[in-house]
């Protein structure tokens, strides 16, 4: 394993390496960034080389004043790419990072090998969605996103009922709140909030021509499987895509990753290896 800071497009971007093999590249959510791979990536690195890396604005990376984007982020990952020498790559977003996987594949399909949307792909939020992502930005304008109050909001749109019940609530706020602290300042997050409100790119979504894996939990209130009649649901995504596959986490919430690791790595090391 090794780790670096590239520059890149003005700021500093880090990123760890493990593994070996074809490289798959993992783009990080909203408040969790690198981090919300910890349960998946040991499995896949003895697989592939992994790529994991902090967007701009996030936990090791540089974090300039400024309006963030997804194309800001988009653009940071070709560069990352072509800084670290690495011409194609199977690219995987989980959450937020579905969201910038997608934009990815749309903008640079030469740079996209497969193409793996976790933690409930969608193209388009429905009104619903867009109520919770606006509750977490008033939240964090008003209490800062390392907040108890914006971490028990997290909490309770991330994970399962069972979830939540089994492993503890104020468990999992407390573990929410540290990883908000060390990797998301409260203007960046703002900022991603409105990356997922402003979405809306299922009309593109046929112009991608890679294999798919579309991952989402049967319980995923943030981003489901079915979205509203406003919105474009991971089903409808799937269905979309020309060459895309569908898995559904029966019984888990928004993060599968945490809720159903070994389910996770299973769909992802699956698809990878056909």
């Amino acid at each position: 394993m090794s780790s670096g800071i590239a520059n890149v497009n003005g700021t500093q971007i880090w990123y760890e390496l493990s593994g070996s093999g074809d490289v798959v590249v993992q783009i990080g959510g909203a408040v969790s960034a690198h981090e919300g791979y910890e349960t998946v990536t040991p499995e896949i690195a003895k697989h592939y080389t992994v790529l994991n890396y902090d967007h701009r604005g996030y936990g090791l990376s540089g974090r300039p004043k400024q309006q963030y984007t997804i194309q800001t982020w988009c653009d940071d990952l070709e560069a990352l790419l072509a800084e670290l020498n690495i011409e194609k790559a199977h690219i995987h977003g989980g959450s937020m990072g579905s969201f910038i996987a997608i934009a990815f594949a749309i903008k640079y399909p030469k740079r996209v090998g497969k193409l793996l949307l976790g933690a409930g792909a969608v193209a388009k939020c429905d009104q619903m969605g867009i109520s919770h992502f606006r509750v977490w930005q008033y939240l964090a304008k008003s209490y800062g996103v390392g907040s108890f109050e914006v971490a028990d909001e997290l909490v309770n749109k991330a994970f399962s009922r069972e979830y939540i019940d089994t492993q503890g609530r104020e468990k999992l706020i407390s573990l929410m709140q540290d990883t908000a602290q060390r990797n998301a300042d409260t203007n960046v997050f703002i900022d991603a909030c409105q990356v997922m409100i402003d979405a809306d790119v299922g009309s593109d979504l046929a112009g991608i021509e890679a294999p798919t894996l579309v991952m989402v939990g049967s319980e995923d209130v943030l981003t489901p499987l079915d979205a509203g009649p406003a919105g474009f649901g991971a089903r409808m995504v799937a269905e979309a895509i020309k060459r895309a596959e569908l898995c559904i986490f029966e019984g888990s919430g928004h993060g599968h990753y945490a809720e159903c690791a070994e389910d996770s790595i299973n769909a992802i090391l699956g698809f990878l290896k056909n």
